[in-house]
């Protein structure tokens, strides 16, 4: 695919020309062209730059890699993908890792599950509770919670406000979670959205915090780096030659974190960019600066032809590999 990534990929909503939208956030241009992938498969970006790609008819999936179109084919799941649903690899598909893809159902407690090289997709229901304050359990959904990452083969995700949930594979897959010393949000602060990211093998946690409850208006973001060691999040104000990039499903149902070099991909370090998935119809894109302590507004896309009607989906992440 041309263009430099990492790219925001829109579609418009026009269906007389089948095409995208793309907007390379390294130059700033934007361009159109037909992608062949997204236009005939659903797909499904992973923060590793891979993206699940399922053919409706046959049932046929395979991973698909962006940048150069290599492909890692997967063996067909029984019945269809989730009506809503998002992809996540518990590491970088290699030779020498033990790769394992999920789909993970935003509307229902279940896993799907495939090893690569292995012949069959494996479902999972799963069942998560947490006490509210008074004592009475309450049933949580491990896709729709603030953050969810993959760390050397574990996928971690946020099960309650002082503790972290833990997806294993080895031997088999079993769900756990550590007590972590948690960022202290006080009730009076403003509205917040979460996400996780990994990035050089680390874990981070970064914090959107709006300007009150106007979700269109950022106040601050805040960075946290998790030390297992203790296990608690460090509050960070460098990421080093590293750029997050943010988005997720409309509204914060799902959030969306992943990271890439940023000297080789022509970006400034220590930035991020935050597609707002809060502020869904808007789909502005925040570039904060952590170093100089600035923050750039762009508006990469617009509805076509004077349509007033939202997009059927939010913009995509194309990331490249880090091979």
């Amino acid at each position: 695919m041309e263009g430099p990534f990492p790219l925001l990929v829109h579609d418009l909503g026009n269906r007389t020309d089948d095409c995208q939208t793309r907007f390379s956030i390294s130059n700033q241009a934007v361009s159109t062209a037909a992608i062949h992938e997204l236009k005939d498969y659903r797909c499904f970006e992973s923060p590793q730059g891979w993206v699940l790609a399922l053919e409706p008819a046959s049932l046929h999936t395979f991973l698909w890699r962006p940048q150069d179109g290599q492909r890692i084919s997967l063996p067909s799941p029984k019945q269809e993908f989730p009506r809503r649903c998002k992809c996540l690899l518990s590491d970088k598909p290699s030779s020498t890792s033990s790769c394992t893809v999920l789909v993970l159902d935003l509307d229902q407690p279940n896993l799907l599950v495939c090893r690569i090289g292995g012949s069959q997709w494996d479902s999972y229901n799963y069942e998560l509770t947490m006490f509210l304050a008074d004592d009475k359990p309450r049933e949580i959904h491990m896709a729709k919670l603030k953050g969810i990452a993959a760390v050397g083969g574990k996928v971690y995700y946020t099960f309650t406000g002082h503790a972290l949930g833990v997806v294993e594979f080895s031997p088999e897959l079993s769900l756990t979670e550590f007590e972590v010393d948690m960022v202290e949000l006080p009730d009076t602060m403003p509205f917040t959205s979460t996400y996780l990211v990994e990035s050089c093998g680390d874990l981070f946690m970064v914090v959107v915090v709006f300007l009150g409850h106007n979700v269109h208006k950022i106040d601050k973001v805040d960075v946290y780096k998790m030390d297992f060691s203790r296990p608690e999040w460090c509050k960070v104000d460098r990421i080093g030659d590293r750029v997050f990039l943010l988005g997720g499903d409309s509204i914060g149902a799902s959030n969306f974190g992943a990271s890439c070099s940023a000297s080789e991909h022509g970006l400034s370090s220590n930035c991020i960019y935050f597609l707002n998935n809060i502020a869904a119809e808007e789909n502005y894109l925040h570039i904060f600066n952590l170093e100089k302590g600035t923050e750039e507004v762009q508006r990469p896309f617009r509805h076509k032809n004077g349509c007033l009607l939202p997009p059927p989906c939010p913009p995509m992440w194309l990331l490249p590999t880090d091979d």
